[in-house]
């Protein structure tokens, strides 16, 4: 699987037809989103980009007939770039304060079930004591390795990825994983390990969507309404 901490990868989605003249004052001449490598949601896998998140991004642009030109790279700079303005929007994203100061979140276009992950040998229970005793982590720099930061987790290691996650949780430098359900599935096969090697609880469930920039809104203020309708006309 190629990584894209670095790299910067580009999709162009034309649609040239009728349907682009009727859309022409909703939005741009061309969308410009960004996003993450994060498997099964986004991701390059034989010379293209897909994933299920991708995919309902894609059905709605192009029954919205709006052209668009999608970037992956680091989740960083994905949302870097929106808030500088470099980008319309990036995706897939929860819900946050943060983001919410500069750009406005679509409607649903995937669901996160936030899972925790427990090692070999280590019960499936969080209380108080737990908190402090056993050593959590997540990806560092997601929302996930902040949250668990801010609510007193004893929170130990630096995972850039799911596979890195996945690796210390096996090997007992960790006790236990936070991480999307979906993920973390993705990275067990690729591991070859069965679904179930480690015992887990979910803790929530979360909408998940694309991200648009509030000065591109204001500037296309009927763009959020039809994109959101277009995703209620993608199955899910």
């Amino acid at each position: 699987m190629v990584r894209m901490t670095f790299c910067l990868l580009t999709l162009i989605g034309l649609f040239s037809n009728a349907s682009l003249a009727a859309q022409a004052s909703i939005g741009p001449g061309r969308l410009l989103l960004t996003t993450q490598e994060w498997p099964p949601y986004q991701e390059y896998k034989n010379g293209e980009m897909l994933g299920i998140a991708l995919d309902k991004v894609k059905c709605a642009l192009s029954k919205m007939g709006q052209p668009y030109q999608l970037t992956m790279t680091s989740w960083s700079d994905a949302q870097l770039r929106v808030h500088s303005g470099a980008q319309h929007g990036f995706f897939v994203a929860t819900q946050t304060d943060e983001r919410d100061e500069y750009a406005t979140l679509s409607a649903a276009i995937a669901e996160q079930n936030l899972m925790w992950y427990f090692g070999p040998g280590v019960e499936p229970k969080i209380d108080e004591l737990s908190k402090l005793n056993l050593k959590f982590s997540a990806k560092f720099g997601s929302n996930k390795w902040f949250w668990l930061k801010r609510n007193g987790y004893n929170v130990v290691k630096q995972p850039r990825d799911a596979k890195v996650l996945l690796k210390l949780l096996k090997q007992r430098e960790i006790d236990i994983a936070l991480e999307d359900d979906l993920v973390f599935q993705s990275e067990l096969d690729e591991a070859g390990l069965p679904k179930d090697y480690f015992q887990s609880q979910l803790l929530e469930s979360e909408p998940m969507g694309v991200y648009f920039s509030d000065r591109f809104l204001t500037k296309y203020s009927g763009f959020l309404s039809a994109f959101n309708a277009a995703v209620s006309k993608c199955e899910r």
